[in-house]
């Protein structure tokens, strides 16, 4: 049984970019910026290069995170063509909690790279969490943020789906913005227990204080196996 893939089931109705996507391309490069590996200023010499080097790590990793976010909203501009005072606002809301997501994002996987490597693979930007509390706090801000992103996302493709008759959006189309707003409560979900957890979890041994964050990567399990489970939906209204 074929299943088609998103691309081929959604079709674009934005081809070129508004000024909206503009300003919200701006505000994610300038996040980006905010991660970039530094030292506080442009190396001088060898030894400054090699040391910010040693960020490069959570640089990339925070950059992916960075990008995968901007691509989804990128997507959904592209697929859904909406700009109606809902979407901006929206919009300009993803755009205000990125940029103060970027910080516990960066300082998160900064202490991960940290821990891995004895210290070795830091630019020296990031003190090390020395407190309970602090871990604590860095992941209740980091969850609420991912929260806050993903109910972003949620009110986006729920408002999409309630212009579908709008925007023509066909029946394939409209199962695979289901699936998206799906994807999109996982995180939500996955993020409401990792913050459950820092704030009333006993952080008595190494494995509690990794565990908030390694639950993130729950969706590199739940989420193959919702697209599975969406696709055969699809391949069967084609079937239909």
């Amino acid at each position: 049984m074929s299943q088609p893939s998103l691309e081929s089931v959604m079709r674009v109705r934005r081809q070129q970019p508004t000024r909206l996507e503009g300003f919200v391309d701006a505000s994610f490069a300038f996040a980006v910026t905010l991660i970039v590996i530094s030292i506080g200023h442009v190396p001088g010499s060898v030894s400054e290069m090699l040391l910010a080097l040693r960020g490069l790590p959570t640089f990339a990793v925070s950059f992916l995170l960075v990008a995968r976010i901007w691509h989804a909203h990128r997507g959904w501009s592209r697929y859904y063509d909406l700009e109606d005072t809902r979407s901006i606002v929206l919009s300009l809301v993803l755009v205000f909690v990125m940029l103060i997501y970027v910080y516990p994002l960066r300082i998160l996987f900064a202490q991960m790279f940290l821990g891995f490597s004895g210290h070795w693979l830091s630019d020296g930007t990031i003190a090390p969490i020395t407190t309970v509390e602090e871990l604590r706090a860095a992941y209740t801000v980091f969850g609420f943020g991912l929260g806050a992103i993903a109910c972003v996302f949620i009110l986006l493709y729920r408002h999409a789906l309630a212009n579908a008759a709008n925007i023509g959006l066909g029946e394939g189309e409209k199962l695979i913005t289901r699936m998206k707003l799906f994807e999109w409560y996982e995180q939500l979900s996955i993020a409401a227990v990792s913050v459950a957890c820092a704030q009333w979890m006993p952080m008595a041994s190494p494995l509690a204080f990794s565990l908030p964050g390694f639950l993130y990567g729950l969706s590199s399990l739940t989420g193959p196996v919702t697209r599975r489970h969406f696709r055969r939906r699809l391949a069967l209204l084609g079937d239909a």
